[in-house]
C-alpha cells in the first residue's frame, strides 16, 4: 500500500476498530441505571461513579464521567490492536499463512498484560477501578472483549496483506 490508500485503509480500520472495542466494552461492561440512580459497572478513578437518576438524565458532565473509561480503554485496545501488534508482526515477518495466528495471539497477550498492568495499578492504590485477574470469573468476563478484539487484529492483519500484495 502505497499512499493515499495506506492512510485511507489504516483511519478506517483504526475508526472501525475502536467503535468495536468500545461496543464491545458498553454490551459487557454495562452503567446500571435504576430507581436509585446510575451506577458504573467500568470505570477508573479514586472513587466508584455513582450519580443519582436525575443527575444522570439531565446533565452531561454527569454522563460523560461515566463514559471516559470507557472511551479511554476503546482507546488503548485500539492503539494494541491496531499499533503494537501490527508493528510486532511487521518486525517478526511470520509467512503469510501465520499472519493472523501471530496477529491474533500478539494482541491478546498484549492486552492480557495491559490488563495485568491495570490491577498493579488498583493493588498499589494509585487508582481505583475494575481488576482482571481478582477471580477466574473475572478474566472470562474481560475476555468476552480482549478474545474477539484479538482475532478482529489478526483479520485486519490479512486484509493489510491482501491490499499489500
Amino acid at each position: 500500500m502505497v499512499g493515499l490508500r495506506c492512510w485511507l485503509y489504516w483511519m478506517a480500520a483504526i475508526t472501525i476498530y475502536w467503535v468495536s472495542a468500545l461496543w464491545l466494552l458498553y454490551r459487557v461492561f454495562r452503567i446500571f441505571v435504576d430507581g436509585g440512580g446510575a451506577i458504573a459497572s467500568f470505570y477508573w478513578g479514586s472513587h466508584l461513579l455513582v450519580a443519582n437518576l436525575a443527575d444522570f438524565q439531565q446533565s452531561s458532565g454527569t454522563r460523560l464521567s461515566f463514559q471516559y473509561p470507557y472511551w479511554v480503554a476503546a482507546s488503548i485496545i485500539t492503539f494494541v490492536g491496531c499499533g503494537l501488534s501490527t508493528w510486532l508482526v511487521h518486525i517478526w515477518r511470520p509467512k503469510h499463512s501465520r499472519r493472523f495466528l501471530v496477529s491474533s495471539v500478539t494482541t491478546l497477550l498484549s492486552l492480557l498484560l495491559v490488563g495485568a498492568i491495570s490491577d498493579a495499578g488498583t493493588a498499589l492504590h494509585v487508582w481505583r477501578g475494575p481488576v482482571m485477574y481478582n477471580s477466574f470469573a473475572n478474566l472470562l468476563v474481560f475476555l468476552e472483549v480482549l478474545v474477539p478484539m484479538s482475532l478482529f487484529a489478526g483479520i485486519l492483519e490479512l486484509v493489510r496483506t491482501r491490499l499489500n500484495a
